[in-house]
């Protein structure tokens, strides 16, 4: 279940809540009765680098054994 940190317009309490996505954001401060605004923080994956293909986890070509002289 994700967590939700939530910020009270009017007393500056911040706080967080585990809800279930298709449950109903919260309104009200449970301190001060106020207006609640949800805080969006950082993203928790980063991807770093030239790219990423479904080909980068595939083994390199095996070579031929090489070829016996005489």
């Amino acid at each position: 279940m994700p967590t939700y940190s939530y910020k009270c317009t009017l007393c500056s309490h911040e706080f967080d809540v585990q809800q279930s996505i298709s449950d109903d954001a919260l309104t009200a401060c449970p301190e001060c009765k106020g207006a609640l605004q949800k805080v969006f923080g950082k993203v928790g994956v980063t991807f770093k680098g030239t790219g990423f293909y479904r080909t980068d986890s595939k083994a390199a070509p095996k070579k031929d054994p090489p070829k016996k002289e005489g």
